[in-house]
């Protein structure tokens, strides 16, 4: 099968705030991301992202020459001070988002991770955070959250 060539119509791709952005197809870069479901003692962490200001799963955008467990560990420890192991992969979710003006192809990873060492301070990074949260499960902010990690709670808790 051919290499499908780009439309020739423009892209209209979302920004976090709902608003639509129209891009030539050539300009859509991939963004893989990983991001981690951590549960400890019946509760859940979640980041209050200062971008979107909905609560997402820690974790971000993995740089070309990282793994995807590997840029987790990293994006995990930055945005919350705590050192995680990852476990298992639950799932992945694939969308197009525009994020600082740039058009993106997100594919995002989800993994269950741990966390071993309870002497870990938790530290929102303060440059994407505004807040770290646990939240029981039962009273996670639903109508606050990205989509997608809500789709990924939902596969694994139902």
């Amino acid at each position: 099968m051919p290499k499908p060539n780009p439309p020739n119509e423009p892209l209209r791709i979302s920004d976090l705030s709902g608003r639509i952005h129209e891009f030539e197809p050539t300009e859509v870069r991939f963004r893989p991301g990983a991001y981690g479901l951590l549960i400890h003692d019946g509760t859940i962490l979640l980041s209050l992202s200062k971008f979107s200001e909905k609560w997402d799963l820690p974790g971000g955008g993995i740089e070309p020459w990282e793994s995807l467990e590997g840029g987790l560990v990293r994006e995990f420890f930055e945005e919350t001070g705590l050192r995680i192991q990852v476990k298992t992969m639950i799932g992945m979710r694939e969308s197009f988002i525009t994020f600082f003006r740039h058009p993106f192809h997100s594919l995002r990873f989800y993994y269950q991770v741990t966390w071993s060492d309870q002497r870990d301070a938790l530290v929102p990074e303060p440059q994407e955070l505004l807040d770290l949260k646990w939240w029981d499960l039962t009273d996670i902010p639903v109508a606050r959250m990205n989509q997608d990690d809500l789709t990924i709670i939902r596969q694994v808790f139902g």
